[in-house]
C-alpha cells in the first residue's frame, strides 16, 4: 500500500450571501488507505473536505491503484463528520495511543469509523498517516459545537449532490451485486450530469492544467508543523550520513513565491485536481512528460507514446545558464564576487555556483556545521546582478563542497518546487568521509530536466585512476530520491558537471609546462592533460563535452598572487577546475577563468551557456494525451501481455568478497500491448531478492516488439558478508518476475561464496592459525559456533592469538611503510588493490601486503567494519555513550568486555597513539581519528532503528551520538590505557 501525504494550503473563495459567508469546499488532507466493510476490502483515496463549519470524508475510487490519471478518480461516497460520527484507533503495533506514536515504527494502523450503527474500518500504512487523518477528524469534531455561534449553521446540504449511497457507508447492500464487492453507483466523470459544475470542487472543470487564462502552479507546499511530522518518517538515512553533509538549504521559491502557511490568497483553486496534486497523480499529458518519473504501467506507456509525439505539442525556448566553480582553499570570501559572477553582457536566467574546500577545519570534517557556508552564501547573493532579481532554488553542501542554484524571479512559475531535489555522494574513506565526492541538484524548467553536479575528486599528480574511481562513484551512486524510483544523473535532458576535478598534466617537466603556458600553447599542452586524454576514449565522463580552453591553468598559485607555486613542492601547473556538459540543445557562449581573484591557490572558472528548453503547448498536449489514452484503452481491452525470457536459471561460481559478478536476463515483449513487469516479494519475505543480489531495473515497461535487458549483479560486501559464515557459503535465491495483468515467472539464482577472513567473527579469528583458504570447512564451522572460545581446551595444545593475525599484518604494514604519509585514514584506496589485499590476507601470500598505504588503511577499516560484533560489543553501545564524558567510566566499560575484544581495542588505540606521535609529518589530528574509529569501534545493536536526519531533532540526536562516540575514543587516544 502506498502512503500519500502532501497536505496543501488551498485558496478559499468567498462571496457575500445575505448575513453569512458561503465558502466553497476546501480539501485539507488526502491519503491512500484500505477501506474494510463487512469483510470486504478496497483501496480508496480518503479526503478531508471542509465547507462553512462542516467537514466531511470523501471516499474516491480509482480504476487503478496507484492512480495514473485524475480521469480515473470518482467520488464513491461522502461521510458527514457530525454528532453521529465517532472514531477509534486500533494500533497494529504496541503503542498505547496515537498521541504517543513513534514515527520510526513504520507499521500499519487501523482506524475504526462509526457512522450511526455502521462500522467502517480504514487500514493505513503507518502511524504518521493515522495521526494526520485522526488529527483532522478530531479538529472537525471539536468545532461542532462552535459552528452555530459563529454564524455558520451546520448544514451538510452541500454534500447531497456528491452522495450516491443512501446507507451512509461505502458499499450499499444490494443483493444483485454481491458477486462484485467493488460495484457501486459512483459518479461517472464522462457523464453530462455533473454535480460539480457549479463550484470550484469540480473534477471536470479542472481536469486540465489551465484555469482559463491563468496558469495553475502545483506546489509541494506543506505547513511547517506537518513538514516536521512527515520528515520524522524518513528512516533510510544512517547516522554516518551526518558526516557526508548536512546542509540542504531548500527552496526559497516556496516561502517567497507560493506564500507562507498563513497566506490564503493566490493559491490553487480547490478541485479534484488539487487532490490529484496532493497524491502526485498526473492529470494530463503535460505532467506525464514533465520529468515525473512514472511508477505505473499506464504512466510508463503514456510517457513513451507522448515522447514519440513530443514535437506535436512542444516548441523551443532559449535561456542562459551561468556555471561557475572555485576551490577557495578554506578562505573567507572577498569583498565582492562581481568580477566573477557579472562577467556576462546580460543577467543570465540561471546561476549555478560551486565551491570546493569551503572549510578546511577539522570540525568541518567531523561534524556538519560550518560558519563558512553562511559567509559564502551571502557573498554570492550580494554579487548577483541587481537588475536580475533572483530566487534561490537550492543550496546543498557536503563538508567543503557546496553548490547554489538561483533562477530569475520571472522563471519561478516554470520551476515546480516538487520537481527540485538534491543528493550527496561521499567518496572519502569508507565512503562516508565527505572531504571528497560530489553534490547534485536537479530541477525541471518547463518540460526539460536539468541536472547540476559539483565534485571535488582525489588530489595528487599520480592519482588519476583514483580520480576516475571517484567520478564513477558519483555517477553511479547519485540518486534523486524524491522520485520513485529515484532518478539518476543520466536520466536528465541536460547535465552540467563542474568542480575541482583535479586532473593534472602528465609527461612534461615543470619548466617545459611553464614555457608552453607563457607562449599560450594551450592546445599543445592539453594533449598532456589527464582528463583531455580520456574524454571520448573511455568510460570517464562518457558523453560529456568541454569547450575550448583558452586560459592559463587554474592551479597552483601562491595565495594572493598570480605567481606559480613557489613552495618546496613546486607543483606543476594544471587545469584542475573544469566545466563539462552533455545533452541536446546546449551551446557554450564562453569558457574563461578569473585571475583577478587571488585569495586562493586556485582561480575561479566560469562558463555561459545558451540552452534550448522544450515548452508545452497545453491545448495541443491535451489533444495528444487524449488520443494516446484512447489508443491504450483499445489495446488493453483486446490483448493480454505476453513475454519471452531468454533463460530462467543463473549460476555465479566462486563469488569473492567485494568482487562483482553479473549476468543479463533479456525479456522480450512478443505480444500486442505494452507489458509492465516487476520483481515482487515472495511470501513472508521483506525483499524481492537476497541482500547480495541487485537487479536493475527491478521494474519497467516494455513496448510491443521491444526487449529489456535486466542486469543481475552479485556482490558480497560489508553489509552482508557476515551472514555467509562457514556453514552457509551457498548463494541461493528464487526471483518472482510478475507481469501486470499476466502470469508470474520464476527465476533461480545459484552460486557459491569463497570464504574470507572479512566477515569472520573476532572469536573465530583469534582461533584461526592459518589463512582461511587453508582452514578446513569443518574447523571453520566449529570455531564460528557461539561460545566456541569458552569451550576451547588450551591444555590440549594449540594457542590463541591476542589479536587476529590479519589485523596485525595490516597494522604492521601501515607502521613500516606509511606512518609519515599524509591523509592516512582519509584517502580512499583503489578497488583492485583492495581485492589484492583481500587475497593476501586470505591466502597468506605474498609476505608483503600489496597496494598503496591508503589502500591498506582502507582495508583495515573495512576489516573492522565487517566484524559481526564490533570491537566494542554492541550490547554495551548505549552504556558507552552514557559514559563518554568520563574517562574512568569509559575504562570501566572496556574492562568488562570479553578479553579478545579488549585486547584488540587496546592494540588499535596504542597504534593510533603512535601515529599521532608522528603528526608533524603525517598531519593526523586526534579529532578526525577519534571520529573515524568511533564509528568503527562503536556500533548500535543489530536491527536498531536509525533516527531520521531530516528533522532538527533527529539531526541533533544523531550529532549528539556522534560526538559521544568521538569523545569515548578520544579518551583512549590521549591517555595511556592501563587497567
Amino acid at each position: 500500500m502506498t502512503k500519500i501525504q502532501f497536505p496543501v494550503k488551498t485558496k478559499i473563495e468567498c462571496e457575500k450571501q445575505g448575513d453569512w459567508i458561503s465558502i466553497t469546499p476546501v480539501t485539507t488532507y488526502c491519503v491512500l488507505g484500505r477501506v474494510i466493510e463487512d469483510n470486504i476490502q478496497a483501496d480508496r483515496y480518503i479526503a478531508i473536505v471542509q465547507k462553512q463549519a462542516d467537514t466531511a470524508l470523501f471516499l474516491f475510487s480509482s480504476r487503478g491503484i496507484p492512480c495514473s490519471s485524475e480521469g480515473d478518480l470518482s467520488v464513491e461516497d461522502v461521510i458527514k463528520i457530525n454528532e453521529d460520527f465517532h472514531l477509534r484507533q486500533n494500533n497494529v503495533n504496541r503503542q498505547s495511543s496515537i498521541d504517543d506514536f513513534d514515527p520510526l515504527k513504520n507499521t500499519e494502523q487501523v482506524v475504526d469509523l462509526y457512522i450511526g450503527k455502521k462500522n467502517l474500518r480504514v487500514l493505513l500504512q503507518d502511524a504518521l498517516s493515522a495521526k494526520s487523518l485522526i488529527g483532522w477528524i478530531q479538529k472537525a469534531q471539536n468545532q461542532l459545537p462552535q459552528g452555530a455561534p459563529q454564524g455558520l449553521p451546520s448544514s451538510f446540504a452541500w454534500t447531497d449532490k456528491y452522495r450516491h449511497s443512501q446507507s451512509g457507508c461505502l458499499f450499499a447492500a444490494n443483493p444483485h451485486h454481491q458477486d462484485n464487492p467493488f460495484f457501486h453507483d459512483t459518479f461517472n466523470p464522462g457523464s453530462t450530469d455533473n454535480p460539480f459544475q457549479e463550484d470550484v470542487f469540480d473534477p471536470l472543470k479542472y481536469m486540465n492544467i489551465s484555469d482559463g487564462q491563468k496558469r495553475v502552479v502545483a506546489t509541494d507546499y506543506v505547513p511547517r508543523r506537518q513538514k516536521a511530522m512527515s520528515a520524522d518518517m524518513n528512516t533510510g538515512e544512517t547516522m554516518s550520513a551526518l558526516r557526508k553533509t548536512e546542509s540542504r538549504d531548500s527552496i526559497d521559491l516556496i516561502g517567497d513565491y507560493y506564500g507562507d502557511e498563513d497566506n490564503t490568497n493566490g493559491g490553487v483553486p480547490d478541485s479534484l485536481k488539487l487532490i490529484t496534486n496532493q497524491l502526485g497523480i498526473p492529470g494530463s499529458g503535460v505532467e506525464l512528460v514533465n520529468n515525473l518519473k512514472p511508477t505505473t504501467m499506464r504512466e510508463h506507456v503514456v510517457k513513451h507514446y507522448m515522447r514519440q509525439r513530443e514535437e506535436e505539442f512542444t516548441y523551443k525556448k532559449h535561456y542562459t545558464i551561468f556555471c561557475g566553480t572555485w576551490n577557495v582553499n578554506g578562505q573567507n570570501p572577498p569583498v565582492t564576487l562581481k568580477q566573477w559572477l557579472e562577467r556576462v553582457p546580460d543577467p543570465p536566467d540561471i546561476y549555478v555556483i560551486g565551491f570546493q574546500e569551503l572549510d578546511l577545519s577539522n570540525q568541518a570534517y567531523v561534524f556538519s556545521d560550518s560558519r563558512k557556508e553562511e559567509q559564502w552564501k551571502n557573498a554570492v547573493r550580494k554579487s548577483l546582478p541587481v537588475k536580475g532579481k533572483y530566487r534561490k532554488v537550492k543550496l546543498i553542501r557536503m563538508v567543503g563542497i557546496m553548490m547554489l542554484v538561483y533562477v530569475k524571479e520571472s522563471l519561478v512559475p516554470d520551476v515546480p518546487p516538487s520537481l527540485v531535489d538534491a543528493d550527496t555522494v561521499a567518496t572519502g574513506i569508507m565512503g562516508i568521509m565527505g572531504n571528497k565526492g560530489g553534490v547534485g541538484v536537479r530541477m525541471t524548467l518547463h518540460n526539460t530536466s536539468l541536472c547540476f553536479i559539483n565534485t571535488h575528486l582525489a588530489a595528487h599528480q599520480e592519482e588519476y585512476e583514483r580520480r576516475n574511481q571517484d567520478y564513477r562513484d558519483v555517477e553511479s551512486k547519485m540518486r534523486f530520491k524524491n522520485f520513485a524510483p529515484p532518478l539518476t544523473i543520466s536520466e536528465h535532458d541536460q547535465v552540467f558537471w563542474i568542480g575541482d576535478l583535479n586532473y593534472r598534466i602528465n609527461g612534461l617537466d615543470i619548466d617545459k609546462v611553464k614555457t608552453m603556458i607563457d607562449k599560450m600553447k594551450y592546445r599543445d599542452l592539453l594533449s598532456y592533460d589527464q582528463l583531455h586524454q580520456q574524454l571520448g576514449r573511455s568510460d570517464v565522463f562518457k558523453g560529456y563535452k568541454e569547450g575550448i580552453i583558452g586560459f592559463r591553468p587554474t592551479y597552483k598559485y601562491d595565495t594572493g598572487t598570480n605567481e606559480w607555486d613557489s613552495s618546496e613542492k613546486s607543483r606543476i601547473p594544471a587545469w584542475c577546475d573544469r566545466i563539462l556538459y552533455k545533452g541536446a540543445g546546449i551551446e557554450q557562449v564562453h569558457y574563461i577563468s578569473h585571475p583577478d581573484l587571488t585569495i586562493s591557490d586556485h582561480k575561479p572558472v566560469s562558463s555561459l551557456f545558451n540552452v534550448e528548453v522544450k515548452v508545452v503547448d497545453r491545448e495541443k498536449s491535451n489533444k495528444v494525451y487524449e488520443d494516446v489514452m484512447k489508443k491504450l484503452d483499445r489495446l488493453e481491452n483486446d490483448y493480454l501481455p505476453q513475454v519471452k525470457l531468454d533463460k530462467t536459471e543463473f549460476q555465479f561460481k566462486d563469488v569473492m568478497f567485494i568482487e562483482k559478478k553479473a549476468d543479463i536476463l533479456t525479456v522480450c515483449n512478443i505480444g500486442q500491448v505494452p507489458v509492465e513487469f516487476e520483481f515482487i516479494n515472495k511470501l513472508e519475505e521483506q525483499s524481492y531478492c537476497q541482500p547480495w543480489l541487485k537487479i536493475t531495473p527491478y521494474k519497467s515497461v516494455i513496448t510491443p516488439g521491444s526487449s529489456c535487458e535486466i542486469r543481475l549483479e552479485v556482490l558480497v560486501d560489508k553489509s552482508c558478508v557476515a551472514t555467509l559464515d562457514a556453514s552457509n557459503h551457498v548463494l541461493d535465491d528464487i526471483l518472482v518476475l510478475h507481469l501486470t495483468g499476466g502470469k508470474d515467472f520464476f527465476i533461480t539464482v545459484n552460486g557459491n561464496f569463497i570464504p574470507s577472513s572479512f566477515g569472520c567473527s573476532l572469536e573465530a579469528l583469534v582461533q584461526m592459525h592459518g589463512p582461511i583458504r587453508e582452514t578446513p570447512t569443518a574447523q571453520l564451522i566449529e570455531i564460528e559456533q557461539p561460545g566456541s572460545l569458552m569451550s576451547r581446551d588450551l591444555t590440549q595444545g594449540g594457542r590463541l592469538y591476542a589479536v587476529p593475525k590479519e589485523v596485525w599484518r595490516l597494522v604492521d604494514h601501515i607502521w613500516h611503510y606509511g606512518r609519515d604519509e599524509e591523509e592516512l585514514f582519509q584517502q580512499r584506496g583503489l578497488k583492485n588493490e583492495l581485492a589484492a589485499i583481500r587475497d593476501c590476507l586470505d591466502t597468506g601470500v605474498p609476505d608483503k601486503i600489496p597496494g598503496s598505504v591508503h589502500s591498506v588503511t582502507e582495508a583495515l577499516l573495512l576489516f573492522l567494519e565487517c566484524l559481526p560484533d564490533p570491537v566494542i560489543p554492541s550490547r554495551v553501545y548505549y552504556r558507552s555513550l552514557e559514559c563518554s564524558g568520563n574517562y574512568m567510566l569509559c575504562k570501566q566499560v572496556i574492562s568488562e568486555i570479553p578479553e579478545h575484544h579488549k585486547n584488540l581495542f587496546r592494540y588499535l588505540c596504542a597504534f593510533l597513539r603512535e601515529l599521532l606521535n608522528h603528526s608533524d609529518k603525517n598531519k593526523l589530528d586526534i579529532s578526525i581519528l577519534a571520529s573515524i574509529f568511533g564509528e568503527i569501534f562503536l556500533r548500535p545493536p543489530p536491527n536498531t532503528l536509525i533516527r531520521s536526519l531530516s528533522t532538527p531533532a533527529g539531526k541533533a540526536k544523531a550529532m549528539e551520538e556522534e560526538m559521544k562516540r568521538t569523545a569515548f575514543v578520544t579518551h583512549f587516544l590521549s591517555n595511556e590505557f592501563d587497567e
